[in-house]
């Protein structure tokens, strides 16, 4: 299902209809691709906050609605009158509704945007000058910011084997945050987040792509949900592009409130698709063969890692209805 606004506000370009026999305006400079599962309220802060802080150039904002039963599509159509929306009969997931996008999106610039953000003034057009002024890089990721206001881990080197002991996730980290060999993997912790610097790859959440690193390097991997991101920016690594960290560029990001974890069954769910998000970045970048030992290894370590994960968050989910269960007896 494809919803298209007759008209568009200062700063927005009009897109053509559909079947419309009329020419469209000259596309937009910056095409703003928002992919959304069942978060209505989250979606509608999310674009409130794009038209509140808009970029000075011409832009269109995408909706992809991922058959979303939350009364989302109904929302936009409603209350944000000049969104190009469209609509998945079934849920297909993050990459592939980005991927619908990248195919009807006109803009030179190509920016991802989590359904769980919220746009602060400048940030859009930051990301623009700085792909403007620097012809080298081919995406540019915001500095993300947790509600509170404390710094998100949003930037890092590319994924290895060492980031499973020292990524954001592990234990390690949790306990040493400062600790040399993860502020090698967490780059926001080793550099000076008042300037730019090159990065092994940015969040999703918030990266700006030019259209033409887009068309070399093609759509996202459809398999990814976690990684989709790293995976992306190897690619655009792979091609001879740059990738580049930000900060002056700020975005709130609600991290996992928007829609992936709201229920048990797709907070387990998560967990099956990180752990095989991660094989299939290290099958595609850095398997050198079947029976190497490194491989090997790395399907032993995946394995225990998802054994422990599993049991964690089954703990996770029984303690709040205990919890529950012993009030109602009190």
């Amino acid at each position: 299902m494809v919803h298209f606004p007759d008209s568009a506000p200062n700063g927005m370009c009009r897109p053509a209809a559909v079947n419309a026999t009329e020419a469209p305006c000259t596309a937009p400079v910056l095409s703003i691709i928002i992919a959304n599962y069942n978060a209505r309220d989250l979606l509608a802060g999310c674009l409130e906050s794009i038209y509140r802080h808009p970029p000075l150039r011409s832009f269109e904002v995408i909706v992809v609605d991922d058959a979303s039963s939350d009364d989302s599509y109904e929302m936009v159509v409603r209350q944000f009158l000049h969104v190009r929306l469209l609509r998945n009969e079934r849920n297909v997931h993050y990459g592939r509704s980005n991927n619908r996008a990248f195919e009807i999106a006109r803009g030179a610039f190509f920016y991802l945007l989590n359904n769980d953000t919220l746009i602060l003034p400048g940030a859009l057009d930051a990301m623009m000058e700085f792909l403007d002024t620097h012809p080298t890089v081919g995406a540019v990721g915001s500095k993300l910011l947790n509600g509170d206001g404390t710094i998100q881990a949003s930037v890092k080197a590319l994924p290895s084997v060492g980031a499973g002991l020292f990524g954001a996730r592990s234990i390690i980290t949790k306990l040493f945050p400062g600790n040399r060999f993860s502020r090698k993997h967490l780059l926001h912790l080793s550099h000076d987040l008042t300037a730019p610097f090159a990065a092994g790859y940015v969040s999703s959440a918030s990266i700006m792509i030019r259209q033409r690193v887009v068309a070399r390097v093609g759509g996202l991997d459809e398999r990814l949900s976690y990684h989709v991101d790293a995976d992306y920016c190897k690619r655009i690594w792979d091609t001879g592009w740059e990738v580049y960290y930000l900060p002056e560029s700020t975005v709130i990001h609600f991290d996992h409130r928007g829609g992936t974890l709201a229920n048990r069954e797709r907070r387990f769910r998560s967990i099956v698709e990180f752990h095989r998000g991660s094989y299939i970045y290290f099958y595609k970048h850095q398997m050198k063969s079947a029976w190497h030992p490194m491989h090997i290894a790395v399907i032993i370590g995946l394995a225990c890692r998802f054994a422990v994960s599993l049991v964690l968050q089954t703990v996770k989910e029984l303690v709040p209805h205990r919890s529950k269960a012993a009030q109602r007896e009190a």
